[in-house]
């Protein structure tokens, strides 16, 4: 006797999410113990511009649930206790696998790297980056395909909300190209999305994240062919974007900056000198800097639609979402010797500020992604900003 065909669609669910438990209780112990070797030895590119730390200064940070409420003044006070406060506190608002989809879990590997971890459906948290990197479903949804010899980071609803953005946030959080990618039974390497980001590189598409991400793992000398044949590097990338026209009422104008900083940062430490389209990237870098500067308030925020509009806002939301990503492209790419300026210290008060303000209690499966990016942003710009003023060492952050 047949069953009916909803019963029968009921049974395949059923095993299938009985299959997807097994798989992901069977990868548990394998994830933690590889989420220990993701990161390069070296010290934090960003603490290691900058070993100065003050007299008497912590060096590094100890997550702890139990710390008593941080009174804002603080954050004026002194800054730098301050901001490894908040950083530790947020730590604990892991994503979810089962409430969360990659995206939310992507956004918050950004402040925390190799160290942030998800909570599975069953047992103990294990590391966010192997769980994307091995395709551990997060709602119902995987990040990579494997096409051939192409490992392809999906982008869309749920995945990468921008082209690039994985590559970039395992560049900034110092992963090796030799970590495994899995894909079902095809394992590759992060070295296979490198080249799979390189070959599709295409003329007149968003390549912001792209280039942020292959400045970190792509020498300056290096050349190579995309789908047509075409000669790309680095600097091909970097007049590509200087060609397009980025978008000035949302994250895609401080992507855009990220990503020129990133590959003038990547010449710079290679020993290069700046020629050319590179000279046009720092002048274009500087200009964003200036231009930021000059819209910003006298409150250290930012209005929500970015350069196109000044003032302030009551979407609280809105106005930390575009705050932290303008003071994390501040923070990245101004000279040591702005850091402290007063402006770049009222942007850093303002966006730890709106973070204290949202209950570090809430998880982030409760939030929009909006929302939920515009406090690991921020987390990150603060995390980048303590590293290069105040050369801590969060690699170590537990």
């Amino acid at each position: 006797m047949l069953l009916p065909s909803s019963y029968q669609l009921r049974i395949k669910y059923c095993v299938m999410t009985a299959l997807v438990l097994f798989v992901a209780m069977a990868c548990h112990d394998r994830l933690f113990a590889q989420g220990r070797n993701l990161r390069n030895s070296q010290p934090s590119v960003y603490s290691a511009q900058n070993r100065n730390t003050p007299q008497g200064q912590p060096t590094q940070t100890q997550a702890n649930r139990q710390l008593p409420p941080l009174d804002t003044k603080t954050i004026l006070n002194d800054p730098h206790s301050a901001i490894e406060y908040i950083i530790a506190t947020n730590m604990y608002r892991r994503p979810s696998q089962v409430d969360c989809t990659p995206d939310k879990v992507l956004a918050y590997c950004y402040p925390y790297g190799s160290q942030a971890m998800v909570i599975p459906a069953q047992g103990q948290p294990v590391y966010a980056v192997g769980t994307l990197c091995w395709n551990i479903p997060c709602q119902g949804k995987t990040l990579f395909r494997i096409n051939g010899t192409q490992v392809i980071a999906r982008v869309g609803y749920g995945y990468q909300v921008y082209p690039g953005a994985f590559l970039a946030m395992l560049a900034f959080s110092d992963i090796l190209p030799d970590y495994e990618i899995k894909a079902g039974n095809d394992s590759r390497t992060l070295a296979d999305l490198i080249a799979t980001e390189k070959y599709n590189c295409t003329r007149g598409q968003n390549q912001a994240l792209v280039l942020a991400g292959l400045a970190n793992y792509t020498s300056p000398s290096e050349q190579w062919a995309n789908s047509l044949g075409e000669a790309w590097s680095l600097e091909r990338l970097v007049f590509e974007e200087l060609s397009r026209r980025a978008d000035q009422s949302n994250a895609d104008v401080t992507n855009q900056w990220l990503g020129l900083a990133a590959a003038v940062r990547a010449y710079e430490t290679a020993g290069q000198p700046l020629n050319g389209t590179l000279v046009d990237a720092a002048a274009h870098i500087e200009t964003y800097q200036n231009f930021a500067l000059s819209v910003q308030n006298n409150d250290g925020t930012w209005h929500p639609l970015f350069f196109v509009k000044e003032g302030t806002d009551p979407d609280i939301d809105a106005v930390l979402f575009a705050s932290a990503h303008i003071l994390r492209a501040l923070v990245y790419s101004l000279p040591q010797d702005k850091l402290q300026s007063q402006a770049v210290q009222r942007g850093v008060a303002a966006v730890a500020t709106l973070i204290v303000r949202r209950n570090a209690t809430m998880p982030f499966s409760q939030m929009s992604y909006r929302q939920m990016e515009g406090i690991t942003v921020g987390l990150h710009a603060l995390r980048i900003y303590d590293e290069r003023v105040y050369g801590t060492d969060y690699s170590t952050l537990e």
